[in-house]
């Protein structure tokens, strides 16, 4: 997929950094953060507070997942008819009132149901801000906006997390929940400044591939992300119990240092994605996200786990911008909340798989064979992606 013309323009100028841009940029930081503030705490609040069992916090983690990925689709093709703005608001309205939903939510038939809320303001922002770029976004940089942009997902993680945790063991649960809303307020402030983006394009200056075509690159798409996705996935879910059994200390640096070479690379690079191609972007990603679940399989000390970390922060730094701009390269303005829709559904999609489906792999074969048959799936998904792509009467 080239750097071919959308319907739609970016206001004439090959500016990444407008001001919406960078309103929205915060506006997500600020979002997310709220999230990840809560993330690293619920599995705790829920068996201090509620009482849940072991199995009960991972059911209970799975529903708000699951309630985001369910409307996903739903909110893409909605934010093709009723714009993207309503659905920043709505999600940010949501994560302020769900954080706050918590403090009573003592109960464990009164939780899941905040998890559910919650998960809808997932699926509204974190849906229709991606759109929104593909509104804005430069027909030259698109990539690198997408780059930049979803570095904010990243910089709240890193944030937010350690924040929560710090927050929780000084002051309680109360104030976590507390400072999770507020951030949540001030994302929605932000939002009120950043207008409905428009949609109306310049004229096409080449072929538009069919109808046909385009939800056979949907399916390449979602498979990719899919896969990628689904290291992440892996790594969330058995990553410390690994190392626990391999006595690695310093696991959770992992996390760190991977976060920390994404965002490195994002902003350093990202315009590499355009300069490359997307489908160039696309294999090099899949093939290093592998190459780091290889990394990880054979780890027998910290050295081993940091270069797999490496490894893995320089596949995802290109892998989900590539796809989202692959995506805007072909898909009209109209259509985009809806192809976005499921593409962001698959992107959960590969999270759950890889926290859930791998559980019976590990108790039967072990973590290492675990993380090599991941690997073996992104290799799978890059090569059925180099495969298919050519194939599509697509634009390059």
């Amino acid at each position: 997929m080239g750097k071919g013309d959308n319907d739609g323009t970016s206001g004439g100028s090959d500016d990444v950094l407008t001001r919406d841009f960078i309103l929205l940029f915060i506006s997500s930081f600020l979002f997310l953060g709220s999230l990840y503030l809560l993330i690293p705490i619920l599995p705790l609040y829920m068996v201090d507070v509620v009482d849940a069992t072991a199995t009960q916090v991972g059911l209970f983690i799975g529903v708000l997942t699951f309630s985001s990925l369910l409307l996903r689709p739903y909110v893409g093709r909605k934010a093709d008819q009723r714009g993207r703005k309503p659905f920043l608001i709505a999600g940010a309205v949501d994560f302020v009132i769900a954080s706050l939903l918590y403090i009573p939510a003592r109960s464990i038939w009164v939780l899941p149901l905040v998890l559910v809320f919650q998960g809808v303001g997932i699926a509204c922002f974190h849906t229709a801000s991606l759109i929104y770029i593909g509104d804005i976004a430069p027909i030259s940089q698109r990539g690198k906006s997408q780059a930049w942009f979803q570095s904010s997902f990243s910089v709240a993680v890193m944030l937010a997390a350690p924040l929560g945790i710090f927050l929780r063991d000084r002051l309680g649960y109360t104030s976590v929940f507390v400072t999770a809303s507020i951030a949540a307020a001030a994302s929605l402030v932000l939002l009120l400044f950043i207008p409905e983006p428009s949609i109306a394009r310049a004229p096409e200056t080449g072929p538009r591939p069919k109808a046909a075509d385009r939800r056979r690159l949907l399916v390449l798409v979602s498979v990719a992300i899919f896969a990628a996705t689904a290291t992440l996935g892996s790594i969330e879910a058995f990553l410390g119990l690994f190392a626990e059994a391999e006595n690695i200390g310093h696991f959770a640096l992992f996390f760190t240092i991977s976060s920390a070479v994404l965002i490195a690379i994002r902003f350093a690079g990202g315009s590499l994605i355009d300069r490359l191609g997307r489908r160039l972007s696309v294999l090099i990603a899949l093939f290093v996200l592998g190459g780091s679940m290889f990394i990880l399989a054979s780890a027998n000390g910290f050295a081993v786990l940091c270069a797999s970390a490496v490894a893995w922060g320089v596949g995802f730094a290109f892998c989900s911008p590539s796809l989202s701009a692959l995506l805007m390269d072909d898909v009209p303005s109209r259509e985009l909340g809806r192809v976005f829709g499921v593409y962001t559904a698959a992107f959960e999609a590969g999270i759950i798989f890889g926290a859930t489906m791998m559980g019976p792999v590990v108790t039967a074969f072990g973590f290492r064979q675990a993380f090599v048959i991941i690997g073996c799936i992104c290799a799978a998904a890059a090569i059925f992606f180099a495969s298919t792509y050519g194939a599509l009467a697509v634009r390059s």
